[in-house]
């Protein structure tokens, strides 16, 4: 026997970039982060070709080293690997990618993988997976997860109980409804951390008064 890897993290990165990127330009991206001594021009493309390939090598290794958490394959025998579904909810045809449904003591987990340094605040977005996988399969799904790339491993394992149908028929409906009615309430909690639009915002900080 030997340790030998089997695969290259950098080769693995560098298809997977460029198969994302395409034909994208990003010479004038909007760039994240904070700016620090380590990263003073914040987290542009070269931070990212740094961290990338050690964020992969470090999901590679947690999921060698959790052997329980198998990835789920659907009824039609396609493994649950950014699973695409299209599911009506409330009349309204809601599209989804499933980054990874595991099957863990028999049971399944959804699982969203995150690079970002917050651990997410709601989990609504993995009670919308929830919904959408017992609408497609019939099958019952309680619980949920995060991989946080930047900490090499998973949160605790959230219980998606309270997403029922109904309550996220309900959500979806009064979304559909204010987005018809050009309705849209700011959520200042965000400013600066997820909005691209700021410098269009009335209500952003430093704008209002």
């Amino acid at each position: 026997m030997t340790n030998q890897k089997l695969y290259d993290t950098q080769t693995l990165w560098d298809v997977a970039w460029q198969e994302s990127l395409g034909e994208i330009d990003l010479t004038d991206a909007r760039v994240g982060g904070r700016a620090t001594k380590l990263n003073p021009d914040k987290e542009n493309v070269d931070f990212w070709q740094t961290a990338g390939p050690k964020w992969l090598e470090s999901y590679i290794q947690w999921r060698a080293n959790n052997p329980n958490w198998k990835i789920w394959t659907t009824p039609e025998g396609e493994p649950a690997i950014e699973l695409g579904l299209i599911v009506d909810i409330a009349g309204v045809n809601v599209k989804m990618v499933i980054d990874r449904v595991f099957e863990v003591d028999g049971e399944l987990v959804v699982v969203d993988l995150k690079t970002s340094q917050r651990y997410p605040s709601n989990p609504l977005q993995l009670g919308f997976y929830k919904v959408g996988l017992e609408k497609q399969f019939g099958m019952p799904v309680k619980w949920g997860n995060y991989y946080m790339a930047r900490t090499f491993s998973t949160g605790n394992t959230i219980d998606l109980s309270e997403f029922t149908h109904d309550k996220l028929e309900y959500i979806v409906d009064i979304f559909d409804k204010s987005r018809k009615a050009g309705l849209f309430l700011p959520n200042t909690n965000n400013c600066n951390v997820l909005c691209g639009l700021t410098e269009h915002c009335e209500f952003y900080p430093g704008k209002i008064g």
